[in-house]
């Protein structure tokens, strides 16, 4: 299928890609021309694909020294992960009572598949695949199309910090597992308070450890 989105817009996923692969790297100096000539474009669309990923974060437009990738340190990961707890209490508050039981429910069997899977082999994989689900269900069914943007806009610095997560905390899907059921255990019960709680304590722990894990990591290199 051929891809009709603007070239300026694939011109900016691709360089997000290679931002949160790692392909290139915090602090690294890039240069349009460089760009154009590597991705065979021309320098307009760079320009502009550049300069919304200045305005997400992903790139630092340095005036007469040229653009840099964003360093993504504590300081950025604690931002991103404080806006998304706000964003995720209000979308718990809007989608508790809106989510099908169903749906709840083959979230558990798929939560324990990859738990009793990973118990079994040693593999995370399948939790890794699951990881994100429980929070994708809620924010798509908060039925506000403003919030489901505004998460959607930040799901690609959210991913990037899931880079940082999996580089510091290699198991991050295991501590998360008791909490990912915890929540669906409210949101069964249909328990608006007990559910946002348990995002809102699930998402700071995940921030506490990897944090901590960070200064381990750090201090240790």
């Amino acid at each position: 299928m051929l891809d009709t989105k603007p070239l300026s817009a694939q011109i900016e996923a691709q360089l997000k890609r290679e931002i949160m692969s790692g392909d290139l790297e915090p602090g690294q100096r890039l240069t349009i021309e460089d760009i154009a000539e590597r991705l065979h474009v021309s320098t307009m669309p760079v320009r502009d694909a550049v300069r919304r990923l200045d305005g997400l974060g992903f790139l630092k437009v340095a005036p007469r020294r040229g653009v840099y990738v964003e360093e993504f340190d504590q300081t950025r990961f604690k931002n991103t992960m404080e806006i998304r707890i706000a964003l995720e209490s209000l979308a718990v508050e809007l989608a508790t009572t809106r989510i099908p039981l169903e749906a709840i429910e083959d979230a558990q069997d798929t939560y324990r598949r990859g738990g009793d899977y990973y118990a079994r082999t040693g593999d995370l994989s399948q939790l890794a695949e699951c990881d994100n689900l429980i929070h994708d269900l809620i924010i798509n069914c908060s039925e506000n199309p403003l919030l489901i943007e505004m998460m959607r806009q930040l799901q690609d610095l959210i991913n990037w910090a899931h880079q940082i997560v999996a580089k510091y905390r290699p198991g991050a899907q295991v501590d998360a597992l008791p909490e990912h059921m915890e929540i669906l255990d409210a949101l069964r019960r249909r328990d608006v308070a007990a559910t946002k709680s348990a995002v809102r304590d699930h998402l700071l722990n995940t921030l506490e450890r990897t944090l901590l894990a960070w200064d381990h990591k750090t201090g240790a290199a």
